[in-house]
């Protein structure tokens, strides 16, 4: 049975690393079942993985959710969009999630990002689009942050054991 806890184990992991890529999977959530699993499943009773693995992890899941937020509305901002721009691209990952997954995540963000520095602040529309890329750029680095996020998480956890 412990086998199988564990072949489940390494599953929920490999889905959270798709899940980057494939925002429909919810990557956090599958990282911290494994977790749990191990925890309440395989180690022995009270020796289950120390608090403080657990506290770090919990910073690690918050910068985890930041990491497309944050990261999307920083590039839009240094590519020259305003900061209704920055908060668009933010609502824009949002709602591509929602609406177009799985590349919702990168049309929505640069569509709305392009629409509010033309129709809003009245950029022209080389402009608007050089902010829009800046969203296009936000996600891939946001992407590459929460790689190596939810490797570290990993390796973490085999290193809690």
């Amino acid at each position: 049975m412990e086998i199988l806890l564990w072949i489940v184990i390494a599953a929920l992991f490999i889905l959270s690393i798709a899940g980057i890529f494939l925002p429909v999977i919810p990557d956090t959530i599958l990282l911290w079942g494994g977790f749990l699993l191990y925890h309440f499943f395989i180690a022995d009773p009270g020796a289950g993985l120390p608090a403080s693995f657990w506290w770090r992890m919990a910073v690690l899941s918050v910068l985890l959710y930041g990491a497309d937020l944050l990261t999307n509305m920083y590039f839009v901002k240094k590519y020259g969009g305003s900061k209704a721009s920055s908060w668009a691209a933010a609502l824009g990952i949002l709602l591509g999630v929602i609406l177009f997954p799985p590349f919702g995540m990168l049309i929505m963000p640069f569509v709305l990002v392009v629409l509010v520095e033309m129709l809003i602040q009245k950029q022209p529309f080389e402009r608007a689009v050089k902010a829009g890329v800046g969203s296009l750029i936000g996600f891939l680095g946001s992407v590459v942050v929460k790689v190596v996020l939810q490797v570290v998480m990993i390796i973490w956890f085999f290193v809690a054991l």
